[in-house]
C-alpha cells in the first residue's frame, strides 16, 4: 500500500509543475524579474511566515506523542530563525524598513491561504494541519530542485540565485524529508486506531494538501499581476 506522502505527491505534482511555468518564477530563474515584484514577494512571504509560525505553535499544543512534540519544537525554532534572522535581514537589504512593513498588509491570497490552514487545524486536527503546512515546504523543495536543474546556467548569474540555492540545498531537502517521514508515521498511527475511517480520512488529507497547492499556485500568479 502507498504511503500518505506518495498519495499526496501523485495528487499534487501537476500543480507544482504548473507553478514552475509561472512568469514570476521563470523570470526569477532567468534574472529578469523586476525587483519591485520581488520586494513585494518578500513582504507577503513575511506575513505568511508569521501565520505559519502561529499554526506550528497550534500544532505543537495538539501533538500527543513526546517525539512529535520535540519535532514540532524543532520546526518552530528553525522557522523562527529563518523568519527573523534570515528573511527580515534580506528584506532590509532590499530597503524594506519597519515603517513599510507596518503600512503593508497581507494580500488576499495570503489571508485566504492561511485562514484555510487555521480552519483545517481547528476542524480536522493535528494531522490535517501537519499535512497542510508540509505542502508549502515540500513544494519549495520540489520547485527549487527542479528549476535549478532546468535553469542552472541562468540561475548562476541571476540576482535571485540565493533563493534557488536555499530551496535546493541538501540541508533543506533533508529537513523536508524528515517532515515527510514524520507525517507518514503519524498517518500510520492514526490509521491503526481508526481503520474504519481510513479511506475517508486519507481522501480528506489529500484534498487539503491539494487545496494548499492551489493556493500556492494562485499566489505566484497574483504576485506577478502587479507587473501588468
Amino acid at each position: 500500500m502507498l504511503k500518505l506522502s506518495e498519495l499526496l505527491y501523485k495528487k499534487t505534482e501537476s500543480l507544482w509543475l504548473s507553478s514552475m511555468e509561472e512568469p514570476f518564477l521563470i523570470e526569477m530563474a532567468e534574472g529578469t524579474l523586476d525587483q519591485s515584484l520581488f520586494r513585494n514577494y518578500m513582504l507577503q512571504d513575511y506575513f505568511y511566515l508569521l501565520e505559519y509560525i502561529k499554526i506550528l505553535k497550534e500544532l505543537r499544543s495538539l501533538a500527543k506523542q513526546s517525539a512529535m512534540q520535540r519535532f514540532m519544537e524543532e520546526i518552530i525554532s528553525v522557522t523562527e530563525q529563518e523568519c527573523f534572522l534570515v528573511h527580515v535581514p534580506e528584506m532590509k537589504k532590499l530597503g524594506i524598513g519597519d515603517e513599510e512593513i507596518k503600512k503593508t498588509k497581507a494580500c488576499r491570497v495570503v489571508c485566504d491561504y492561511t485562514s484555510y490552514i487555521h480552519k483545517q487545524v481547528k476542524e480536522e486536527g493535528f494531522l490535517a494541519g501537519l499535512t497542510a503546512l508540509l505542502q508549502c515546504s515540500w513544494s519549495y523543495a520540489y520547485i527549487g530542485r527542479k528549476m535549478t536543474k532546468k535553469y542552472g546556467n541562468a540561475i548562476q548569474t541571476s540576482p535571485y540565485k540565493a533563493w534557488f540555492d536555499a530551496y535546493s540545498a541538501k540541508e533543506y531537502v533533508e529537513a523536508n524529508q524528515l517532515w515527510i517521514d514524520s507525517l507518514d508515521r503519524e498517518w500510520e498511527a492514526v490509521r491503526s486506531e481508526n481503520e474504519s475511517q481510513d479511506v475517508e480520512n486519507t481522501e480528506k488529507l489529500c484534498k487539503i494538501f491539494q487545496r494548499c497547492a492551489e493556493y500556492e499556485l494562485l499566489l505566484w500568479k497574483s504576485l506577478y499581476q502587479l507587473s501588468s
